[in-house]
C-alpha cells in the first residue's frame, strides 16, 4: 500500500511520463517488455486523432498473419502510445492481451519511479544527485577519449564524446526576503513558474537541475566559454523580465539572479587533472559557485565567468600596516605571487548629468580612475596579500572594498627602473635581511639593462605551513630565514637577494653562467632538505635565451618554478624547452591553439629533439586546418623514435585528411603491431575498410574495438551504419541505442535513428524529437536540419519545415 501511495504522490506532484520520456527510455522499455513478451523487433507509435475528433482509446491489436502485436502503453488510465512488437506468436490472442497490457503498465511504473527518483518535485528539473552523476559521467567519457598527448589533445576526426563541458549556476538574489515577507508558498510558486519558463527556452541537450532551494545548475555538453556566457546571460535576462505579483497584496515583486559559469578543462589546472572524474566534477561546481559569489559581490543581477575572477573580480578586504593589503583572491582562482593589479574605487563609477537648458540634459559616466598599483606577495587558498608599489595620489589612499584589475607587467605604472632615492636607506626584509620585493625589483630592473648575460632564480617552500597548524607565519619566517642564511654561505657577493613573497626568495646573478647558477641552486635545495628538512621548489631563467627580452626573464623564471613543482625531488628546473611545453599546454587547455603553437615552436627552437613538443605542434597544426605541416611534424618525431605510437596514429590521421589512404592504413596497422588494443586505430581501420575492402572487414574492426574500454562509445554508431546499409534496421536500431547509452549526446546516432523512423514509415513524431535534439547538439550540420524538416513535412507541418530549411 505504501508503494502505491508513493507512486500516486509522484504522479500528483506533476511527474509523469511524456512521449519524450518514452523515447529517452525506449531501450529500457524494450528490455522490460521483452522479459514477458518475446519478439524479434519493435517500434513506438504515437497515433494522432483525426482533425476535429477526440482520440479513441487505444486497443490491443494482434495480426497473426504478420505476427505483429500493437500493445497499448497506458499509465494510470492515460494512453501514451503503441508498442509495436514484431515476430510475436500468441497462443491465446483473445485472452492474453489484457494481461500483457497490465504487465506493460508495470513496466511504465518502473520507469516512472526511476524518473521520480531523479526529478525535483517542485520544478520538474533534475535533482542535484542526478546532475552530479551526469557531470561525473561526462568528465569520465571525456577522459576516456582524450589522446595521450601533452596538451590533452584528442582526435577530432573520430566521432566521440565532446572535449569540453560547461556548467552554469544561477542563484536567486535576496530570495529569502521574499519568503520572509510573502511566505514560502509564494516563494515555491515563483520557483516552479520560473523553472517552467526556463525549461521552455533551454535546448534538450542541456541538463537542468535544481541543486538547492533557489539555486539552479545547467550542464552544457560541448560547453565552450562563449556558449556558457550566452546561456547565462539569456537566463539572467529571462528572470529579470519574469513578472511576479503577490495575489494577496497586489505587490509587484522584482526578482533577479546572479549567474556564474566554469568550463572543463579550461577552469582546471595541472594538479586537478590527476584526480578522479568525481573529484573533478566537484571542483568544477565549486569554481562555478565561486563565480556566482563574485557576481553577487559585484552588485547581483549579473554574470561572471570563473576565468574573469582573477582578471576583474578581486577586491580589497583589509588595509594592513606597512602598505600591505588583504585581497579576496587566492589559490582557488589561480592567483600567483608576483601578479600585479590596478586598484580602483567603485564609488566613482556612477553616472553624472548636466542641464544645458530647461529641456535639454547631457549625461555620462566618470572614467575609471586608478588609485594604485599593487603586487601579490603571498597566496593562500582563499585570500592573498599584496604590497602597494605605487600610489596615484598620496592623498587618495586605498580603502577596504576597492576593486582590482589584473595588469600586464609591461603596462605597469610602477617606475621600477628608478631604483631607491639617493639619500634613502634601502628597504630590507626584517626576517632575512634581504631586500624587500619593491626594493629588489627596482634594483634588478635598473641593473639588468647593461648586462650581456644574467640569471634569476626563485625558490619557494613546497610545504604549506598553514596545513601544519600553529602560527604558520612564524613557521614560514623561520624556514625562509634558514634558507637565506644557507644561501649566503656559497652565493658570491655579486649576487643580490630579495624576499619575493612570504614563502619564497628571489636571487639575481649578474654575469652568472646558467650552468653554474643551476649547480648552486641544486646544492642549496639539497642542503636545505638534508640539514633542515625544508623542501624547496626552484625555477631558474637566464639571459640570453632564444629571442626573449631582458624584461621577460623574470616571467620565464616563474614558468620555470611552475615546471619545478611538477618534478620529483630535487625540484629544480631551468626555464627550457620542457617549461615551454608546460606553458603551451596551458594555452591549449584555455582554447588558445595559436598561442600554443607559438610556445611549441619556441620549445623546438630550444630543443629540436623535443618529441612531445613536436607531436603536440603537429596536432595543433591539424586542428587549425594545416594537415601538411602537421604531417611533417609527425614524420620528424618518427625519425627520432620510430615506435612512438602517438606520432604513428597522428600520422595516419593526417594522411587520411590529405587523402593518402594507403599511408594512413600502414600507420594504423603499425600502431596495432605495437599496441594490439589501440581502440582509435581499430576504429580508423574500420572506417578505411568500409571505403576499400568492404563491410565485413570493417565490422570485425568495430566489434573488436567495442570490446575494449571506451570502444563502445566509438564503434556502436559505425556498426549501426553497417547494419543500415545492409537494410537490417532492427539491428541498426539496437546498435544506435547502445551508442546513445554510451554517449547520450551522440548527435549523429540520434539523427540516424530519426532517419530510420522516417524511412521505415514509423511514427514521424519520434523522428521529430530525435532530429530536434541532434540539430540542437550540432547546429552546424545541415543534414541534421534536413532530417528535422522531413519529419515535419510528413506530419504536414509545412510552415515549420520551411522555417527549418531557411536556417541552412
Amino acid at each position: 500500500m505504501s508503494l502505491l501511495m508513493n507512486k500516486d504522490n509522484l504522479f500528483t506532484a506533476g511527474i509523469s511520463l511524456s512521449p519524450q520520456d518514452l523515447i529517452l527510455y525506449e531501450h529500457t522499455l524494450k528490455d522490460l517488455i521483452q522479459e514477458f513478451l518475446p519478439f524479434e523487433s519493435y517500434s513506438l507509435y504515437f497515433p494522432k486523432p483525426p482533425k476535429g475528433q477526440f482520440r479513441a482509446k487505444l486497443e490491443a491489436r494482434y495480426n497473426a498473419e504478420e505476427a505483429q502485436l500493437m500493445l497499448p502503453l497506458r499509465l494510470r488510465g492515460r494512453d501514451l502510445c503503441y508498442f509495436i512488437a514484431r515476430g510475436v506468436e500468441l497462443e491465446a490472442p483473445e485472452a492474453l492481451p489484457p494481461y500483457l497490457e497490465a504487465l506493460a503498465a508495470c513496466s511504465l511504473e518502473k520507469i516512472l519511479l526511476y524518473k521520480g527518483s531523479i526529478t525535483d518535485r517542485l520544478t520538474g528539473m533534475a535533482t542535484r544527485d542526478y546532475f552530479m552523476s551526469k557531470l561525473n559521467k561526462e568528465l569520465d567519457l571525456i577522459q576516456n577519449c582524450m589522446m595521450p598527448t601533452t596538451g590533452g589533445c584528442k582526435d577530432p576526426g573520430i566521432p566521440t564524446f565532446s572535449g569540453s563541458v560547461g556548467v552554469v549556476v544561477l542563484d536567486m538574489d535576496y530570495f529569502q526576503r521574499i519568503n520572509d515577507r510573502y511566505g514560502y508558498g509564494l516563494g515555491d510558486n515563483i520557483i516552479a513558474d520560473l523553472a517552467a519558463r526556463i525549461n521552455e527556452v533551454v535546448v534538450e541537450s542541456v541538463i537542468c537541475a535544481r541543486i538547492f532551494d533557489d539555486k539552479f545548475a545547467f550542464l552544457i555538453p560541448d560547453g565552450r566559454p562563449k556558449a556558457c556566457a550566452k546561456l547565462a546571460e539569456e537566463l539572467r535576462a529571462l528572470v529579470e523580465s519574469f513578472p511576479v505579483e503577490d495575489p494577496v497584496t497586489g505587490d509587484v515583486i522584482k526578482i533577479s539572479v546572479s549567474a556564474g559559469y566554469a568550463n572543463y578543462p579550461q577552469s582546471l589546472s595541472g594538479p586537478h587533472f590527476k584526480r578522479s572524474a568525481d573529484e573533478q566534477a566537484r571542483i568544477l561546481m565549486r569554481k562555478a559557485a565561486k563565480a556566482v559569489a563574485t557576481a553577487k559581490d559585484f552588485g547581483r543581477n549579473c554574470v561572471f565567468a570563473y576565468s574573469d575572477i582573477l582578471q576583474k573580480g578581486a577586491k580589497v578586504l583589509e588595509v594592513l600596516p606597512l602598505q600591505r593589503l588583504a585581497l579576496s583572491i587566492g589559490q582557488s582562482v589561480d592567483a600567483r605571487e608576483g601578479a600585479r593589479f590596478l586598484v580602483w574605487s567603485p564609488d566613482y563609477q556612477a553616472g553624472t548629468q548636466a542641464r544645458l537648458t530647461e529641456d535639454e540634459r547631457i549625461s555620462g559616466t566618470y572614467p575609471t580612475m586608478y588609485k594604485a598599483e599593487v603586487v601579490i606577495i603571498e597566496v593562500q587558498e582563499e585570500i592573498a596579500f599584496a604590497e602597494i608599489l605605487h600610489l596615484s595620489d598620496p592623498a587618495w589612499p586605498v580603502t577596504e572594498g576597492d576593486r582590482l584589475t589584473l595588469l600586464n607587467e609591461k603596462d605597469s605604472f610602477f617606475d621600477a627602473q628608478a631604483g631607491p632615492e639617493a639619500n634613502a636607506s634601502p628597504q630590507r626584509d626584517m626576517v632575512t635581511g634581504l631586500y624587500s620585493y619593491k626594493e629588489f625589483i627596482g634594483r634588478y630592473s635598473r641593473m639588468r639593462q647593461n648586462l650581456d648575460k644574467f640569471s634569476v632564480a626563485v625558490l619557494r617552500l613546497v610545504a604549506n605551513p598553514a596545513e601544519q597548524g600553529g602560527n604558520f607565519q612564524k613557521l614560514t619566517d623561520a624556514q625562509v630565514q634558514k634558507v637565506a642564511s644557507r644561501a649566503e654561505t656559497f652565493f658570491d657577493e655579486s649576487c643580490m637577494g630579495g624576499r619575493y613573497s612570504l614563502n619564497s626568495l628571489i636571487y639575481f646573478f649578474p654575469d652568472g653562467e646558467s650552468d653554474a647558477v643551476m649547480e648552486n641552486i641544486l646544492r642549496l635545495v639539497r642542503e636545505c632538505s638534508d640539514d633542515f628538512e625544508i623542501e624547496l621548489g626552484a625555477g631558474v631563467a637566464s639571459f640570453p635565451f632564444l629571442n626573449y627580452r631582458r624584461s621577460e626573464i623574470l616571467d620565464n623564471c616563474r614558468k620555470g618554478l611552475d615546471h619545478s613543482l611538477m618534478l620529483e625531488k630535487p625540484m629544480v628546473a631551468q626555464f627550457d624547452s620542457v617549461s615551454l611545453n608546460i606553458s603551451a599546454d596551458r594555452f591549449y587547455v584555455d582554447g588558445d591553439i595559436y598561442g600554443a603553437i607559438e610556445e611549441f615552436r619556441l620549445a623546438l627552437l630550444a630543443d629540436p629533439d623535443n618529441i612531445l613538443a613536436r607531436n603536440s605542434l603537429g596536432i595543433c597544426y591539424a586542428q587549425v586546418g594545416k594537415p601538411e605541416q602537421a604531417r611533417k611534424q609527425f614524420e620528424e618525431v618518427l625519425d627520432i623514435t620510430p615506435k612512438n605510437i602517438m606520432a604513428l596514429y597522428n600520422l595516419g590521421w593526417t594522411c587520411q585528411m590529405l587523402g593518402s589512404m594507403d599511408k594512413a592504413r600502414a600507420a594504423y596497422e603499425k600502431c596495432l603491431e605495437l599496441e594490439p588494443e589501440n581502440v582509435f586505430s581499430l576504429v580508423r581501420l574500420g572506417v578505411l575498410s568500409e571505403q576499400d575492402t568492404g563491410l565485413d572487414e570493417a565490422e570485425q574492426y568495430y566489434l573488436k574495438a567495442a570490446k575494449l574500454k571506451g570502444g563502445d562509445a566509438l564503434s556502436m554508431r559505425h556498426l549501426a551504419r553497417i547494419s543500415y546499409v545492409r537494410k537490417d534496421m532492427d539491428k541498426a536500431r539496437e546498435y544506435l541505442h547502445q551508442a546513445l547509452n554510451a554517449n547520450h549526446n551522440d548527435a549523429a546516432a540520434m539523427n540516424m535513428l530519426a532517419r530510420i523512423y522516417l524511412e521505415s514509415g514509423e511514427d514521424p513524431q519520434v523522428a521529430e524529437v530525435l532530429a530536434r535534439q541532434s540539430a540542437a547538439l550540432k547546429p552546424a550540420k545541415d543534414q541534421f536540419w534536413e532530417t528535422l524538416a522531413k519529419a515535419l513535412e510528413v506530419q504536414e507541418k509545412f510552415d515549420e519545415a520551411e522555417q527549418v530549411r531557411s536556417r541552412f
